[in-house]
């Protein structure tokens, strides 16, 4: 019988982690699943780990690749998925043990609802902090990326990820699947996965994470332009902070033209308005506080 629930799990060197990852799959409460681990050609013991995982439980599969890159090892694996319903999972975290029983469940009772999500339990060397994403409205997933990676478990579908994007690169995939029924998505604020923030994180390099979230922003704009005035004082803001990143030489001249030329005028705007030393200072301080942070927030 074919299993009811994809998992899809992308590694690269996890070997210090991974089979935490798989193992938490394999203990959920919901057992009609598969658990798809994409190897992007590791060369750490990442592979034999999976292997010998595979080999004990069946329903796990090891697909592996030589072109590395997140956005196409998610995309083979959804290629690869046998389940109805979908959940991703970073190789360095943990699903808890009810969370795909309780999407289930919920979603196979409603059948107008596409996704059910969690919160997330974001653990660091100094304590936790909690993020229940906000669904009220459609506006705020244009802002900034509300669904962390393993946040839902939502229903099988033909959009794939952008291949060219490597970080933040779950925001535009989100958008593309809600933009038009963020009423389609429904959140309980029961944990349902835990984010392990190491030095090894991508959300620690919040450097890099504040310039992706301001490029994204601006690809989403171009694909969905929308008069909105909320959308708008968003843009200017984050036309600054690509300002403060150059100010502070955090990205290169090509990485700020590769992000402005997704805004033009209104990062014309934003340079004249940085000159002004008010502004300027606010926006040095706000973005010199997001890079200070042990872990990037959005």
């Amino acid at each position: 019988m074919e299993p009811n629930v994809s998992i899809i799990i992308p590694v690269y060197n996890g070997e210090k982690t991974v089979e935490r990852a798989i193992r938490s799959c394999l203990n959920q409460t919901y057992q009609s699943l598969e658990v798809l681990v994409v190897d992007n050609g590791s060369v750490d013991q990442s592979t034999q780990i999976i292997e010998n995982l595979s080999r004990v439980d069946k329903r796990v599969k090891l697909v592996k690749l030589t072109k590395k890159g997140r956005s196409n090892a998610r995309n083979v694996g959804l290629n690869q998925t046998k389940g109805k319903f979908i959940q991703f999972l970073d190789a360095d975290d943990e699903l808890l043990p009810h969370k795909i029983e309780a999407a289930v469940n919920f979603l196979e009772a409603h059948a107008a609802c596409f996704a059910y999500g969690t919160g997330i339990e974001y653990v660091t060397n100094k304590g936790s902090i909690i993020r229940i994403p906000d669904t009220s409205n459609n506006i705020e997933l244009l802002i900034h990326n509300i669904f962390p990676i393993n946040t839902l478990v939502f229903r099988k579908n033909p959009i794939r990820f952008d291949r060219m994007i490597e970080f933040d690169e779950d925001w535009l995939y989100w958008v593309e699947l809600f933009k038009d029924n963020m009423l389609g998505v429904t959140m309980t604020p029961e944990i349902g996965a835990r984010v392990h923030v190491t030095g090894e994180n991508t959300m620690n390099d919040t450097s890099r994470m504040l310039y992706y979230e301001i490029l994204i922003r601006g690809i989403i704009r171009q694909k969905y332009p929308i008069s909105n005035g909320i959308l708008l004082k968003t843009d200017v803001k984050k036309m600054l902070m690509l300002n403060s990143l150059a100010h502070f030489g955090s990205i290169t001249n090509s990485q700020y033209d590769e992000a402005a030329k997704y805004f033009m005028n209104l990062n014309k705007v934003a340079k004249v308005l940085y000159t002004i030393p008010i502004i300027r200072r606010k926006t040095n301080q706000g973005v010199n506080g997001i890079l200070e942070k042990q872990t990037y927030q959005g």
